[in-house]
């Protein structure tokens, strides 16, 4: 079973302030959610020794020096980012496989259609990236596990998707209703969050320090083509992400190999 953990960066409705919304994932493969969270306690464990609570990382929050990060130096919190993406970058395929939606303004219309369009984007991803474990005969499932924060809004999207398909067809990988839990009770949103924000950075702020860290774990059915990463555009945009695509058809069938001891 893969769990696809999800979450924002940007906000639907926040046009005024920002050119870009991105929904990210986090798909991880059972076996490997303990070892991910223990990388993450052992970060806490360093940079916070006399904390034994689990804290909440959030990007934003430790980047801008807010609540309990507001008393790290500032090169003392990029240190604590550095150490939390390498955490990320070092988990190989399959274990951990990203995916990321970013939505440019140009093709925003309101906040609902920005979200419905971004989830839908990334729950297709997910599914394709399921069927070809299937084909590879490595037969799996999907379940989606969301931020708390966003749960009303997401149910309500992956319902209708469950009773009427989405405009592509069926979420057929994806089992049951989508389980929504808080920040603060799995390493493994704030795992999501961290990608969200690398690639919000990336288009937004023309920041690809982190993002870099963590373009090979995006799904990719070769070397070439980064099938988890999708830029939603109508400017002409060289991207990661854009680029592949004017050269590739997105519906153009490719064959990935399984490997083994990548886990």
């Amino acid at each position: 079973m893969y769990l696809l953990y999800l979450d924002e960066s940007g906000t639907p409705d926040g046009w005024q302030d920002q050119k870009h919304f991105v929904l990210g994932g986090a798909a991880i493969h059972e076996g490997q959610v303990y070892s991910l969270s223990k990388h993450f306690d052992n970060v806490q464990a360093r940079f916070f020794p006399g904390m034994n609570l689990p804290l909440a990382f959030h990007a934003t929050d430790i980047r801008a020096g807010k609540q309990i990060f507001r008393d790290l130096r500032r090169d003392t919190r990029e240190q604590l980012l550095s150490e939390l993406y390498q955490c990320i970058s070092t988990i190989r395929f399959p274990g951990l496989i990203l995916f990321a939606t970013a939505m440019h303004v140009t093709m925003a219309r309101n906040p609902e259609q920005v979200l419905r369009q971004t989830f839908q984007d990334v729950c297709l991803r997910f599914n394709k990236f399921l069927e070809r474990q299937y084909k590879s005969h490595h037969p799996t499932k999907g379940m989606l596990i969301i931020d708390q924060a966003h749960a009303q809004n997401f149910r309500r999207l992956i319902q209708d998707f469950q009773t009427n398909g989405t405009e592509y067809g069926y979420l057929g990988n994806i089992v049951d209703i989508p389980y929504f839990a808080r920040r603060h009770d799995t390493r493994m949103i704030q795992l999501a969050d961290f990608c969200a924000n690398a690639v919000f950075r990336y288009y937004e702020k023309n920041d690809s320090r982190y993002f870099e860290q963590i373009l090979p774990r995006f799904d990719r059915r070769t070397d070439k083509c980064i099938d988890g990463l999708k830029h939603l555009t109508k400017e002409d945009c060289q991207c990661e992400a854009c680029h592949w695509r004017k050269e590739v058809s997105d519906d153009t069938e490719y064959s990935w190999t399984y490997r083994d001891n990548d886990i």
